[in-house]
């Protein structure tokens, strides 16, 4: 008598179960609007834009269409309570799907629509004849044809990152324990973070800053802002708004985030794990053919694991992996995860490294040719100078 194999009868049921779980999602999902509508609580549609980017051949933009984005800017000294409500506000977007959009960008329009979740890509071709000028340019969006809205109310602009020909490398980075104080590998701590603190309250890792702006100056300290960083993270789109803003408050480079849709399709937030995060970065390295890449990460999570994958599937174009420790003070259970995935790496031909802070990942990029050692001095001041406020 022939025995199912375990482990294949576990992924049928997951994948039973997800299905069965995303058809009450999306019935949910339509009650909760023909509720609205019938009781005439239905909002205004706007548009929430993201960075987008552009490769040789397109550009993209994305965004979502909500009636309620997060608007506020908040400060350091809000109170919690403060900070509480604007998450859940956060959290209880209210997307509007089937809403058409057009996109203008150099002088053409071109379509699309939100889908079951509010979400709009574009992917426009790029017919430009000249290298772009600058680092950001813009695109304007807005929503084509809707009874609450005019095109001319919905303008909104989506900034595009622009690939210079002088860049020498690229960056992607995770966000939460590698340049944000997360605490991730403890869930309550995260959570409070997450939920009581804002923006402009958060705290960077020390020496973040510095460190990726001079990456992005192809590795000098006064350099043009030449190289593309990309941010991949798994925290829900719903807190798109305040990573951008941390980014910019603590002059650190922007660029697109990537980031989860709490949901639970196949391939959202409840199924997918953290593995999304190794998805994006092949998709940016597959859209940019011709840069090489450094990828950064932190031990708390599965950051080596993907980074060491990414290795074994493009190694020739990831020129090093930096991996930094949770827990630099004392060796820990995530070291010897880090361990076993720098060996993968290794053998992929690309070196991981575990590092406890900006300045030793300043000092092997130095050694690597990515930063020129001039900016070793300033890394460190910055580093010593934001331990030091704790």
């Amino acid at each position: 008598m022939q025995t199912s194999d375990p482990s294949s009868l576990n992924q049928q049921v997951r994948r039973w179960l997800t299905r069965a779980a995303s058809s009450v999602d999306d019935i949910a999902d339509d009650a909760i609007r023909k509720l609205r509508r019938s009781r005439q609580w239905v909002g205004v549609p706007q548009i929430q834009s993201y960075r987008g980017y552009a490769t040789p051949e397109h550009i993209h933009l994305r965004g979502r269409v909500l009636t309620n984005p997060p608007r506020e800017i908040r400060g350091r000294q809000d109170r919690w309570w403060q900070n509480l409500s604007n998450s859940y506000r956060r959290f209880a977007s209210d997307e509007v799907p089937g809403v058409l959009l057009e996109a203008e960008w150099d002088g053409e329009t071109y379509p699309s629509q939100s889908d079951r979740e509010g979400y709009f890509h574009f992917q426009i071709p790029d017919r430009r004849t000249e290298p772009a000028s600058q680092l950001w340019t813009e695109a304007r969006v807005c929503i084509a044809e809707h009874d609450a809205v005019s095109s001319l109310e919905s303008i909104t602009t989506c900034p595009i990152l622009n690939i210079p020909e002088t860049a020498t490398y690229g960056v992607i980075s995770d966000v939460d324990d590698t340049i944000l104080h997360s605490s991730a590998t403890d869930f309550l701590t995260m959570a409070k973070l997450t939920l009581l603190s804002n923006a402009r309250s958060r705290a960077p890792l020390e020496g973040a800053a510095e460190l990726y702006q001079c990456m992005q100056r192809r590795g000098t300290l006064h350099g043009p802002n030449c190289n593309p960083i990309f941010y991949v993270s798994s925290s829900p789109w719903n807190l798109y708004d305040l990573l951008d803003e941390f980014l910019q408050h603590n002059s650190i480079p922007s660029g697109p985030l990537f980031l989860r849709d709490l949901g639970v399709d196949p391939d959202k937030f409840i199924a997918a794990g953290h593995d999304h995060k190794l998805h994006r970065a092949l998709e940016i390295m597959n859209d940019l053919p011709h840069l090489p890449f450094v990828l950064v990460g932190d031990s708390g999570q599965q950051d080596a694991r993907l980074y060491a994958t990414a290795a074994e599937k493009m190694g020739d174009r990831i020129r090093a992996i930096f991996i930094r420790d949770v827990n630099p003070l004392s060796n820990s259970k995530h070291d010897e995860r880090v361990t076993q995935w720098q060996e993968k790496s290794y053998r992929a031909g690309v070196p991981m490294h575990l590092v406890k802070d900006s300045t030793e990942a300043a000092e092997i990029a130095v050694q690597l040719e990515l930063l020129q050692p001039e900016t070793l001095a300033t890394i460190r001041e910055a580093t010593d100078r934001d331990h030091q406020r704790g």
